[in-house]
């Protein structure tokens, strides 16, 4: 058996950094050397990044060039997510200011017609309006007529 002891892949050390998935709440633990790093949640699949513990700072952690090279492997691809994800927000501005200015035209057009609906229902009141005077006037003199017989 060799000088490295096998560790039990579910055991928390004393160095570990447990945390909580803020997607699914799934508890999570990590070695130490994985703070601030950006990784998928094991159950939900969404990326979260590890939190750095209270008075550590990531230089602490690397402590071999491996480590770093490791960790600038990983800002690379971060980086790199992040400048998709950039020009997937950019396209998706776009989408929406275009849809904006769609409906935008859409609601001018519809205030034009509101409108000229505005004014032909001022002209049917004013009709009906007439046509109740004329109805009125057409009683009245019916009503006058009958009463001279």
């Amino acid at each position: 058996m060799s000088n490295k002891e096998t560790r039990d892949p579910n055991e928390i050390r004393d160095s570990d950094i447990v945390f909580v998935c803020p997607f699914c709440s799934k508890s999570l633990a990590i070695d130490c050397r994985g703070a601030g790093l950006t990784i998928s949640c094991p159950d939900c699949s969404n990326k979260i990044e590890i939190p750095i513990p209270e008075g550590m700072e990531v230089s602490d952690i690397d402590s071999s060039d491996a480590d770093k090279a490791v960790r600038l492997i990983h800002m690379r691809e971060v980086i790199s997510d992040s400048q998709q994800r950039i020009l997937d927000l950019e396209q998706d501005i776009k989408d929406v200011m275009t849809r904006r200015d769609a409906l935008e035209a859409i609601r001018t057009e519809n205030a034009l017609r509101f409108e000229v609906i505005e004014r032909e229902v001022a002209n049917i009141q004013r009709s009906l309006l007439r046509i109740t005077e004329v109805l009125g006037s057409i009683q009245d003199a019916e009503t006058s007529t009958q009463g001279r017989k």
